[in-house]
């Protein structure tokens, strides 16, 4: 070994351990070669197998060479057969290493064949160099030339038993053919035994160069050696440009005259020469083929002496002759014996007991039940044979899950579970919504709280975010109290660790003690999400199955007449007896695996299943992966050619890959074999689905959410970002900041994608400063104060003008605030309030004086803060002061904050004045909340300052604006203190309507007033 490989090597195994992108982690080098190194390698998220070429330092810092890597991985990722291996994903680590992760192909190399089983009988080498020129084909119709093709970049997947399927790999120095290529680049590429003649003159290589390589091939697997095999590179480049090619026939016994002719066509020194296509020189092989059965059988023939002997064997019995490989792949999947899938459903007696027992309790306090597992323990099994038991009786069931898409939407599960509820149709009017609710027995102070929750614009939009969420989760709980109330009713919510945030905040609502008679709720997820849910919810954890158990299960399959399982020992260690991993062990096995194989982690096995597949079915499970875990057919049908949608679909079915849920909707089996489709799927080609998939989406279904996230992941960032902005304002609006942050966040990183393409039209400051803005709000109300300032602090940096400097300011200011830095709040206040001043945005400004006020007000300075709002309010009338009659949008809210400081200082005169300009200005906007709660705060003002009638009529005017609001909470408030300061008369009727509110959004104090006040005093006589 040379100093030089030597030191290649060292480096290579330091970085062993390493962590790329936070996504895949090294774990074993498995080859060097002279750009780089191949790792095995865990995808982390998936717990998947994967390999991993990283190219060596020196090239990674030649900025021509990132470029280029970054075009040919591009060109390689477009590839999807069965014979190439897929490139799942590329890029740049953070210390600039670039790095291709591909399928992890377990097998030897042609060049290990060799070695290992020389001679390779005939019919094997044709059948083996067939299936590589059909890799080659399709690349060579994707514009994409090898460039290297050796006997060392082709690999033997043998999963099945007796089967070979070829896997082409190291396509990282693949040119696209159809892009321009560097006028500066004199190199040539390729391995000297298999370079063309035109390759070492300086032609560039192309798809006649990749066919001169597959004609060595051939001869190198016939001959055991390369036709211009010489001591130095040197003599073997000559060689290749004038030496003739020694005769196959002189090299190895019974090779046919039409062999040795395609070998020599293969291999003519000029390219038109040569075959004109990969599928040419197919063609002309395929006719010298031995012709075979395609399915795998139980007995077959020796070849040498024509005795019978079993497909189990590796020998001749009779003549020692070892057994010849099948190369081609089975295509033909029976479908399992109805004997054997699916399993038995064996060891869960005291599961399914504690589950029947939880799902036909009545309605309670003591409502909800956590069934926590991990993948493929049988959670859903469970679930099943419940619902067959509970199905017997009158007992309704109310199923729901997550967002099939993936984008956890605002409320889709709750949603779901009130139109089930309700009776509604998926796409239901405002009035079919108010019909529903009021039959159920709810009122119009429902109406509101689920309209919202439905999607349909209410007066909550008006009201405070905390306002709106209680409203909606009362009203929620209220209507499934009320359909408990109709008769016995079960709620069960699956894979709860994928609910949005809102949903999930209802759900621990509805689960803790609310007073309401809420029906049984089971929700399952995983363990660890099971960790993060209130301990007081009781739990029932979905574990392994017991030997005893495991044993059983073995016994049902092997009598049903599967062979090849593994020992009951080794399947219990490798399955952890979990029955979903148990499952496609039997179906591997099925499928033609081998049983040495299964003992591998549950994603490598799913992995390995998805290889043996027919491409047309792996074809139609990448774009039903690419929709998401329940993927709907309209959409398929508009993404796939309709003649072979229909079979490959069938296929998977039988393969247990996909199936129906019990609305009959198509979905994935489960998340994980979703997830590795999704991850397996070549990344260009994946990019070219998500394309196809916005076309679909638009067409059908305008979904602002799902519409961005198809083209952000299909590389359109200019499409992407505006909608992944509104589906980030409507996630906010639905008071869903984890949603919201994550739309934003994809926004922002559109916006630098298509100012790095220069697709900006001008706007893409702009966007990115107001996307920061709202992505730190999001942060900071979640308590990610770090990570706010460091998105901010990017802001600056594209932020030129003075408004956007401006915005930037105000939330800076809110984040110092959150974190008790009041000065270093105001000093980020005033800067802006400078900035907003010079660009004449007087509605920027107000906002900026109102919160610097408060950081005044709350660092006990009321004197500064009532000043600041006294110049804002001249700045904003032009020195008319508060009797002006016209002003910006949040004027009311101004003079109604001085209002308020002017009272706490003792001037009830002016106090009222300013409080009576406020409800002006408010009006004049159309401001029903601000007409409320300045009315609200007038009906204080007048109460003390004698003025009862006024009072009264400013309270009735706003609990009146309240109620239409649909603010229950409020409005209880204002009637609970509606007793006028100098009378002891208290209304109760309003008394009673006050315990009525609170009562329904579960206001237990506000409850207990009312009873107090509504109760009659008692008198001593």
């Amino acid at each position: 070994m040379t100093d030089a490989l030597q030191d290649q090597v060292a480096k290579s195994l330091k970085l062993v351990g390493r962590v790329l992108g936070d996504k895949f982690r090294l774990t074993a080098c498995i080859g060097i070669g002279g750009s780089g190194a191949v790792y095995k390698a865990d995808q982390i998220a998936l717990g998947r197998t994967v390999a991993v070429k990283l190219l060596n330092e020196e090239l990674s810092a030649d900025q021509k060479m990132i470029r280029r890597f970054r075009d040919e991985a591009t060109s390689a990722s477009r590839l999807n057969h069965p014979n190439i291996v897929s490139i799942i994903d590329y890029g740049q680590a953070s210390d600039g290493l670039l790095y291709l992760a591909m399928e992890y192909v377990k097998g030897p190399t042609l060049t290990q064949l060799l070695v290992n089983e020389n001679p390779i009988p005939v019919d094997r080498v044709i059948d083996i160099v067939m299936q590589s020129l059909a890799g080659i084909e399709e690349a060579h119709l994707g514009g994409v030339v090898h460039a290297d093709l050796k006997a060392d970049n082709i690999i033997l997947d043998q999963r099945r038993a007796g089967v070979d399927v070829v896997k082409i790999v190291d396509f990282g120095i693949a040119r696209l053919v159809t892009g321009v290529r560097d006028p500066e680049d004199r190199s040539i590429s390729g391995t000297p035994e298999y370079m063309a003649p035109e390759v070492i003159s300086g032609a560039p290589p192309s798809f006649a160069s990749d066919i001169y390589a597959v004609g060595i091939i051939l001869y190198e697997l016939l001959a055991y050696k390369t036709p211009f095999f010489a001591g130095s590179t040197t003599e073997i480049l000559a060689n290749h440009l004038k030496a003739m090619i020694p005769s196959l026939q002189t090299r190895r016994e019974h090779v046919s005259k039409d062999l040795d002719a395609i070998v020599a066509k293969a291999l003519a020194k000029h390219p038109n020469d040569r075959f004109a296509s990969a599928a040419e020189m197919r063609t002309a092989l395929s006719s010298l083929q031995v012709k075979r059965p395609r399915t795998m059988t139980t007995s077959a023939r020796c070849l040498a002496c024509n005795a019978a002997m079993s497909a189990a064997f590796k020998f001749c019995p009779e003549c020692g002759e070892p057994r010849h490989r099948v190369t081609a792949p089975v295509e033909v999947q029976p479908a399992p014996p109805p004997d054997l899938l699916p399993l038995a459903f064996i060891g869960r007696d005291a599961e399914l007991a504690q589950l029947l027992e939880h799902m036909r309790k009545g309605p309670g306090k003591d409502s909800g039940l956590l069934i926590s597992g991990v993948e493929g323990t049988g959670r859903s099994a469970l679930l099943r044979h419940a619902y067959e038991r509970v199905g017997q009786e009158t007992r309704v069931i109310y199923q729901v899950g997550p967002d099939p898409s993936g984008l956890a939407a605002p409320f889709y599960p709750i949603r779901s579970l009130l139109a089930a509820v309700l009776q509604l149709p998926p796409v239901s009017s405002e009035v079919e919504l108010r019909d529903a609710v009021l039959s159920i027995g709810l009122n119009e102070r429902d109406i509101p709280g689920i309209a919202q929750l439905f999607g349909h614009p209410t007066t909550l939009l008006e009201l405070e975010p905390p306002v709106r969420r209680r409203e909606m989760v009362w009203s929620t709980l209220r209507a499934l109290e009320r359909a408990a109330m109709m008769g016995p009713v079960t709620v069960v919510c699956e894979d709860i660790e994928r609910f949005d945030h809102p949903s999930l905040e209802i759900l621990r609502r509805g689960t803790e003690a609310t007073g309401l008679a809420l029906p049984p709720i089971v929700m399952t997820t995983t363990t660890e999400f099971a960790a993060q849910w209130p301990v007081a919810v009781p739990r029932l954890e979905v574990g392994a199955l017991e030997a005893s158990a495991l044993q059983q299960i073995v016994d049902k399959v092997e009598k049903g007449g599967l062979r090849g399982l593994p020992p009951v020992q080794t399947l219990y260690q490798t399955t952890r007896a979990f029955p979903g991993h148990i499952e496609h062990v039997i179906r591997y096995l099925l499928e033609g695996g081998k049983s040495e194989d299964t003992t591998t982690s549950l994603p490598d096995l799913v992995a390995a299943r998805l290889s043996l597949q027919k491409q047309t079915t792996r074809d139609v499970l990448q774009a039903a992966a690419v929709l998401g875990i329940e993927p709907q057919l309209d959409l398929l049908r508009a993404m796939l050619p309709a003649d072979t949608l229909e079979v490959a679909l069938a296929d998977a079915e039988r393969a247990g890959l996909l199936g129906h849920d019990p609305s009959g909707e198509l979905t994935f089996t489960s998340r994980l074999v979703r997830d590795i489709v999704y991850d397996a799927t070549p990344a260009d080609l994946r990019r070219s689905l998500h394309g196809a998939a916005a076309i679909a989406v638009e067409a059908m279904s305008p979904d602002i959410a799902l519409l961005g996230h198809h083209h952000d992941l299909a590389g359109h960032p200019k499409d992407a970002m505006t909608l992944l902005r509104r589906a980030g304002d409507h996630a906010a609006e639905q008071l869903d900041e984890v949603g919201a942050g994550q739309f934003y966040q994809r926004a922002l990183v559109a916006v630098r994608q298509a100012v790095q393409s220069g697709d900006d039209d001008g706007t893409a400051e702009g966007q990115f400063v107001a996307l920061s803005v709202r992505l730190a709000d999001v942060l900071r109300a979640r308590g990610e104060s770090s990570l706010a300032r460091g998105v901010l602090a990017e802001a600056r940096d594209w932020s030129g003008s003075p408004m956007l400097v401006a915005m930037i300011d105000r939330a800076s200011a809110s984040i110092a605030l959150s974190e008790g830095d009041i000065d270093g709040s105001i000093a980020a206040l005033r800067r802006g309030v400078g900035r907003a001043i010079s660009t004449g945005d007087m509605n920027l400004v107000c906002e900026l004086y109102l919160d610097l006020a408060a950081a005044l007000l709350r660092g006990g300075d009321a004197d500064t803060a009532l000043h600041e709002l006294i110049e804002c309010i001249d700045l904003a009338t032009l020195g008319e002061g508060f009797t002006a009659i016209d002003g910006p949008e949040p004027f009311w809210r101004i003079l109604r904050q001085q209002a308020q400081m002017v009272e706490n200082a003792g001037d009830s005169y002016k106090a009222l004045r300013l409080a009576e300009a406020a409800l002006f200005h408010a009006q004049r906007v159309r401001s029903r909340l601000g007409a409320a709660r300045v009315q609200q705060l007038l009906a204080q003002l007048c109460d003390k300052a004698g003025l009862g009638g006024k009072a009264e009529r400013y309270r009735l005017a706003a609990i009146n604006e309240m109620r239409s609001l649909g603010d229950r909470r409020a409005t209880a408030e204002l009637l609970l203190n509606d007793t006028p300061s100098k009378s002891a008369v208290v209304v109760t009727s309003r008394m009673e309507d006050a315990m009525q509110l609170t009562k329904e959004i579960g206001w237990a104090e506000g409850h207990e007033r009312a009873k107090r006040k509504s109760s009659p005093p008692n008198i001593k006589s």
